[in-house]
């Protein structure tokens, strides 16, 4: 009796971090399919509304929580309440961290049409940078979390 109860505990710890492994996977996808959908408003709002960036920002719903707090950060120092325009990094790659620093460094730096030909680079490089991330999401997530069951039914096995 307590060897299968031992047994399952190890599955189901091995299981848990192979959920924590996908769960970061989504979390860096979310993230990144979310700047592609502020890049494409930004665009939107250049070509027909004109309307001033932080209300533009201000008026997205965005899910992910780390790129809610970018857009709050970068809000902050557009309407002159904060001095510094560098966003925090919180779990960020330092490919996409730099990237997004320079998205935000972007805005409002130049005219319509040099900043909509800016834009649209920037969409391409977060649509790639998206499409990767999506990719190990959906390959390596389940396999994660697959893994973790086996291993952990296999150190399980081995306590045995």
């Amino acid at each position: 009796m307590g060897s299968v109860f031992l047994l399952f505990v190890c599955a189901a710890v091995g299981t848990f971090c192979g959920y924590l492994i996908l769960l970061s996977y989504k979390r860096n996808y979310s993230y990144l399919d979310g700047v592609c959908a502020v890049i494409s408003a930004l665009k939107q709002n250049l070509s027909y509304k004109k309307d001033p960036v932080p209300v533009v920002l201000g008026g997205l719903n965005i899910s992910n929580l780390q790129l809610k707090k970018n857009i709050q950060e970068y809000i902050s120092f557009a309407s002159g309440q904060s001095l510094g325009k560098e966003v925090s990094r919180g779990f960020l790659p330092q490919e996409t961290f730099d990237s997004v620093n320079e998205l935000f460094d972007s805005i409002g730096a130049s005219d319509e049409s040099t900043q909509g030909a800016r834009l649209d680079a920037l969409l391409s490089k977060f649509e790639k940078l998206r499409e990767a991330a999506e990719n190990k999401y959906k390959g390596f997530g389940g396999m994660a979390v697959k893994l973790g069951f086996l291993i952990g039914l296999a150190v399980g096995v081995l306590a045995l």
